[in-house]
Order: C-alpha cells, then structure tokens, then sequence
C-alpha cells in the first residue's frame, strides 16, 4: 500500500488502525431504537469521527488503546457486535489504514464487527513519543497479538478472522503461524512470499514489457537493475525505486485501474477519521519509518522465504491476489500455495482485474470471497 501513501498529500482529504481499551465513539443514548454509533456527534478524544451507524446493536467507533505500552489507534465498525470479528492488518510497514477503512470494507460491516489498526508510529498512531528503535518486525508483531487479545475480550469470542495486505500480510500470516489458537481463518493479500524472488519476477516483466512499449531508457535503466540484482540484491533493493514507480505507473501496482484513484478519492468524501493535525504529521511518520529499522536494513525482508519459514499452517488459509500484482507476483503466492500443508483448508483466488489491493479494485467478488471464507469457516 506504499502507492497509496505516497500519493496521499494530493488525496488526503479524500482518499487518503482484556484490558484498558478507550471507548471513544460510543453511542450517544444507548441501545435502542434510538440508537447512533459514531457520527460527529459522538466524537473521539481528539474531536475526529466515523460515519454513523444507526443499527442499535451496531458500533462505530473511532479510539485510542495502548498496544505494547504505545498508545494507538483502531476503527471499529459494523452492524450486529455479535458478529465475528475481522481485523485488518495494513501494508507499508508505514501506511496507515484508517484513512481508507470506512469506504473499503463497508459492504463487510453486515456480516463483521471490521477492525481497521493504524500500526504504532503511522497515521493516528503517530505521536512524537514513538522510539524509533521499536519500530521493528517483532514488536509489530507483539502489537498485532495484544491488539487481538484485547478484541477477544471485548467481544467475548475465542478466536477472529485476520486479513492482512502486502506488508500487512507478513505480520498476518506469522500470527496465524504463532498463534493459531487466535485464528479463526487467515485472508492474505498480496501475500509477499519471496520478496527477493518477487524483485527479480518484477524486474524481468517490466523489461518485457517497457521492451514492448518501445520505452528504450526504462529498458535500459531497468536491465542495469537486473544485473545488479544478479549480483548484489540487498542493493538492488535499495535502488528499485525507479521500478517501483513504473510499475505504478503502469498499472501492475497498487491499481491496475489508475482511474480508480480519482473516484475513490470521491467515494471516501470528506476523512473525517483524521485531523488536520494527523494530515499535518503524514510528513514525521514517513521520516520516522524511513528511519526505522524496519527500512534501514531489508535483509531480514529478503531472506523472508514462506516455502521455508511457514511450510505448514493450522487455521483455514485463503489467499487473494490480482492478476496484475507485480510487488507480489500470483505465480510465487500460487507456488507457495501448492506446497503449503493447511489441514484445515487453503485456498487462492485469482482477481483477474486487479493489481496489488484487490479489495478497492473487484469490490463484488472480494465481498462474495469474503462471505464465502465466513460461511465456511464460522464456529
């Protein structure tokens, strides 16, 4: 979801997460008939909110917990409470989700209770209290589990659905690997498998392609990539901006449909989700993460091999990638899934006319798919 954020400073008021949970936007009288959830009459600490829900057993709730001693921030939305609960695990590492969740998986909140995180240090989960030093894989990871944890109590159930997106699906499906008593049915999305497998796939495509075009100096810039990722791919991965950029550009990115950027940045309306102040910090959070060590050393993302490291899961597994996907190519996700032992079922669903964020792209047959894994696999 790095597309996303990158091109947030034009869409951003558009367009562009057991114990001491802070319930901010509850709702205003009570169940009832009367009941309103959200609203900006139902405002969080900071003033932001959500949309309304008027269901009275329903919830909108836009608030603040603490997550590994942090304070952080969670969207919760849906119909019915007793609905099981879905939590959505963002990419980047960085690309915070809120701004997007309202608009994105509505058509979910009839059939979930959907929970939209934006992870420590990014988005409303900004602040400048956040150590730099903590923003690492392990500790998001240990965040994920006590975000989890907490909603389990919240909502008395033993277990939740978990979805991740790209960087998002990282954190997921070594949760679901973890702890699979906490899972559920585990949804990955553009589930990076080999990141630096998926760096030479991209590479060699985007030759071809540019090849075709008759776009001589992308080949040329792009060939030089090539041949440095041969030799040296941690440096190859620094320097692959300018691929990252084509490949956007192109639609073998976030969307395969670039037009779809202007009419969701309509659909979403006005981001009430955020403050002024939130839009304002978009600027210290990308500095922090550049800075990170999440950023600063990528070996431990290229040595990531899901073939190795997670040959075989315990909870019900579906992954969802698009046809046009090339920072998380479908022929290493199916490849992984061929080889994957998950006795309790794995599935991949091919969007033929998606790139990388399936969900804002082929909306109907992403909620049919979701619908389908809950029929499935509800207790």
């Amino acid at each position: 979801m790095k597309a996303l954020l990158n091109t947030r400073r034009v869409r951003l008021a558009g367009l562009l997460g057991s114990v001491g949970i802070l319930v901010a936007c509850s709702s205003g009288t009570g169940p009832g008939e009367d009941a309103v959830h959200g609203g900006p009459d139902n405002p969080a600490p900071d003033g932001s909110y959500t949309e309304a829900v008027t269901n009275p057993n329903g919830i909108a709730s836009l608030e603040p917990i603490t997550l590994g001693g942090v304070e952080q921030w969670i969207l919760i939305r849906g119909q019915d409470t007793s609905n099981p609960v879905l939590v959505f695990l963002h990419g980047g590492p960085g690309s915070p989700a809120i701004l997007y969740g309202r608009f994105a998986f509505k058509p979910l909140e009839q059939y979930f209770t959907v929970v939209t995180w934006d992870q420590r240090g990014c988005g409303k989960s900004y602040h400048a209290g956040v150590d730099l030093q903590s923003l690492t894989f392990e500790q998001l990871l240990s965040d994920t589990r006590e975000l989890v944890l907490q909603l389990r109590a919240r909502f008395a159930t033993q277990k939740v659905f978990l979805m991740g997106v790209s960087w998002g699906a990282i954190l997921g499906i070594h949760l679901a690997d973890d702890y699979p008593d906490l899972v559920q049915a585990y949804v990955g999305i553009g589930q990076p498998v080999n990141v630096n497998q998926g760096l030479g796939i991209a590479i060699e495509f985007a030759i071809r392609r540019a090849t075709t075009l008759g776009e001589d100096e992308t080949v040329a810039q792009l060939t030089e990539l090539q041949e440095l990722w041969q030799t040296d791919p941690s440096l190859a991965w620094e320097q692959h901006g300018p691929l990252q950029t084509w490949l956007e550009s192109h639609g073998y990115g976030d969307l395969h449909d670039l037009s779809l950027y202007s009419s969701l940045a309509q659909e979403a309306g006005p981001l009430t989700e955020y403050t002024a102040q939130d839009q304002t910090n978009e600027d210290s959070w990308q500095a922090l993460y550049d800075a990170s060590p999440l950023r600063q050393d990528a070996s431990w993302l290229l040595a990531m091999d899901l073939q190795q490291d997670i040959p075989r899961l315990e909870v019900p597994a579906v992954f969802m990638n698009g046809s046009y996907d090339y920072k998380a190519p479908l022929e290493l996700v199916e490849q992984y899934v061929a080889g994957l032992q998950a006795p309790l079922g794995k599935q991949v669903i091919a969007f033929e006319q998606s790139g990388h964020v399936v969900f804002l792209e082929q909306r109907t047959l992403f909620r049919n798919s979701m619908i389908e894994i809950l029929a499935a696999h509800r207790d």
